[in-house]
């Protein structure tokens, strides 16, 4: 894929996946979108670990939301014995979420971490200082998403990403 078309599918990708919170279809079709531009920005600049950094991010944060649609089901599950008074299911069913809102957290600062070195290798291939900017504000709003502060700290950081990768210069290709 020719670079201008990576950094435009990336670009409008990260903008698209800052609204996901309000519209989710739109947001993974951003996310997607974000993820074909980074992979084929990594693969022009022949970054491995720019590549690496991208597709295990869209994993952890897969399995994140998997674990939380399984701790939710969890929970969901347990509210009819709260109506019967069985205590041990309820108390089962408030244990099953907790510990995966737990799991889910730890993996989304996992991708965080992905995502923060990727923005960091593509801040130094373009030149792009927001690329860093990004990265440090959704690895922040990866750690403070429990308390739901972050999850407007990544909306930020999607537009963010998405600005950069717009503005960014066509990229010149490298030999690593």
């Amino acid at each position: 894929m020719e670079p201008e078309m990576a950094k435009l599918l990336a670009g409008v990708g990260a903008i698209l996946a800052a609204i996901s919170p309000v519209e989710r279809i739109v947001g993974i079709i951003g996310v997607v979108l974000f993820l074909v531009g980074a992979i084929s920005l990594a693969d022009f600049y022949g970054d491995q670990k720019m590549k690496d950094d991208a597709i295990y991010w869209f994993i952890f944060i897969f399995i994140a939301l998997v674990v939380l649609i399984v701790g939710a089901s969890l929970g969901a599950l347990s509210l009819p014995a709260l109506m019967t008074g069985h205590l041990l299911a309820v108390g089962f069913g408030l244990a099953a979420f907790l510990a995966t809102l737990v799991i889910a957290w730890i993996l989304f600062i996992t991708s965080a971490r992905r995502f923060r070195s990727m923005m960091s290798a593509m801040a130094g291939r373009s030149g792009e200082g927001m690329f860093q900017t990004a990265g440090s504000l959704y690895y922040w709003g990866a750690v403070l998403v429990i308390v739901l502060v972050g999850l407007i700290l990544i909306a930020i950081a999607f537009i963010l990403a998405g600005i950069a990768f717009l503005v960014m210069k066509t990229p010149a290709k490298t030999q690593t």
